[in-house]
């Protein structure tokens, strides 16, 4: 067996995970007959439930603020390393003050029968925390609540670099938690993680770095969330831009170092040259966590479909290895269609899909260096429709790859977001790529952190990430280093 060992890390990539489990709890069979589509032993382990119950429950560890976890708060192991530490170091008299308890969520009540049953999807505008929603048990040490007195920590590169330090001395996260988790794997494969630049982003720098230094040979599979700061379009100014922007920079050489291969993906704010195609078969609030993250997680479960599929040999290496071909493309891109209509066309492929790491239309883009595909529900006319629209590139077989699997189940906890009636499944397509296009994103980071080099600033935003003016022209030099790395041999000469 090949374990899968998950991250998320921070409040979106929380929202997103949450919907990636309870998408993996539909997947559970309980008939004697009923054949499971994935391997659940692979994402899945024997934990305890909060009655003490054994269950399943995620390979996981979830980092976030203590106040976003909701009423999973109290399963803290911080809080248990912080009493114990209160116990060992202070002798004197203690008084202890408790918050009043966060009740249950609506859509919780409603599952459990404590509610009217109504319709149990109908509570996306009571969604609080991204634990309302999640129809899966977590066992304890998955949970790593990071104390709300350190939450300042917005973009803050060295803060989280030391955040995790002082965590990981208090927890024993790697000692414990996480060298837990990975002895009860059989045969550990790697990290599938997910995070958030703007607050977990120097977290997971150092969290990688740790990893790295003992699993040097495991392999590491990223989704990383951007801020809404715009390299482009940000005045250099601007300080909380700045900051952002420099941040995200960071997160992305950090990720072109550490992981394997990384997919980037742009903050909803900036998924304006995508709206006219997501609003054909989508109507979300884009301000709305538990919406966006609902549309993000269908295309990442899909697009890692392949690691878990029941009988399927492919593991988090060969994605990696397939993706990254050319040695020098660990920074990919996620793009589909959610959700495909009927009747679908060669047309239809090439004028919905939507390419969230870029933000650009894919329409008139030919030059891919590799792309793995795959479908949910499509009918044979589909199909052949898929494999024309596929064809329009140059790529063949082995570096243009695709897998056909059932549709895909959608939870009464996802979001009430589709136009039409809410359906109990979807058709959707989702693909992992590395494209030449890539570099247009990262060369307007790359300009703007060369631009912040040459001005002579006082208003301290390098010292906020931790940074001085040499680091910084060794940022943008990096930077400019990785983009190099996606115009070499290019496969259309025309994206230049």
């Amino acid at each position: 067996m090949r374990e899968i060992i998950y991250i998320q890390a921070g409040s979106f990539a929380n929202y997103v995970g949450t919907h990636f489990w309870n998408t993996q709890e539909s997947y559970f069979t309980y008939e004697d007959d009923d054949e499971p589509i994935v391997n659940h032993d692979l994402s899945f382990e024997e934990g305890r439930s909060p009655q003490n119950q054994p269950t399943l429950c995620p390979r996981l560890l979830t980092f976030d603020q203590k106040s976003n976890f909701g009423t999973l708060a109290k399963t803290s192991q911080a809080d248990t390393a912080t009493d114990a530490s209160l116990d060992t170091t202070w002798q004197g008299r203690v008084v202890c003050e408790t918050q009043d308890p966060i009740p249950q969520s609506e859509y919780h009540a409603r599952l459990e029968g404590e509610l009217e049953e109504g319709d149990l999807e109908r509570t996306d505008s009571n969604i609080r925390y991204w634990s309302d929603y999640s129809r899966v048990f977590f066992d304890r040490k998955s949970i790593q609540a990071v104390p709300d007195a350190l939450e300042n920590i917005e973009a803050g590169w060295s803060v989280g670099q030391d955040l995790f330090q002082r965590y990981n001395e208090d927890t024993e996260l790697m000692e414990g938690a996480f060298r837990l988790l990975v002895e009860n794997c059989d045969n550990f494969q790697g990290l599938q993680m997910m995070h958030d630049t703007p607050s977990f982003g120097g977290f997971s720098h150092a969290f990688l770095t740790s990893f790295r230094d003992e699993f040097l040979k495991a392999s590491t599979l990223n989704f990383s969330f951007l801020s809404g700061a715009d390299p482009n379009h940000a005045g250099i100014d601007n300080f909380l831009d700045t900051k952002r922007i420099i941040n995200d920079a960071l997160c992305l050489q950090s990720l072109h170092q550490l992981s394997n291969i990384s997919f980037p993906i742009l903050n909803p704010s900036r998924w304006s040259a995508l709206e006219s195609n997501l609003s054909q078969g989508l109507s979300y609030n884009k301000n709305s966590l538990y919406h966006t993250s609902g549309v993000i997680s269908s295309l990442v479960e899909t697009a890692t479909l392949p690691l878990r599929l029941k009988g399927s040999r492919e593991d988090i290496a060969m994605i990696a290895d397939h993706l990254n071909w050319r040695k020098c493309s660990r920074l990919g891109q996620l793009g589909g269609i959610v959700p495909l209509p009927f009747s679908a066309t060669e047309g239809t492929f090439a004028d919905m899909y939507c390419n969230f790491s870029t933000g650009l239309s894919n329409k008139d883009e030919r030059a891919v260096f590799a792309r793995r595909n795959v479908t949910r529900g499509l009918q044979d006319q589909d199909l052949a429709a898929f494999d024309a629209w596929c064809g329009l590139s140059s790529l063949q077989e082995p570096l243009d790859s695709s897998i056909h699997a059932p549709a895909y189940p959608v939870p009464t906890s996802f979001p009430s977001i589709f136009r039409h009636t809410r359906p109990t499944s979807i058709r959707m397509a989702s693909s992992l790529v590395t494209a030449p296009s890539t570099s247009i994103p990262l060369m307007g980071y790359a300009m703007f952190v060369e631009q912040t080099a040459r001005v002579r600033r006082s208003d301290g935003v390098l010292t906020s990430v931790g940074l001085e003016n040499d680091d910084v022209k060794e940022l943008a030099s990096a930077l400019w280093e990785i983009v190099d790395g996606y115009g070499n041999n290019r496969m259309d000469e025309g994206h230049d």
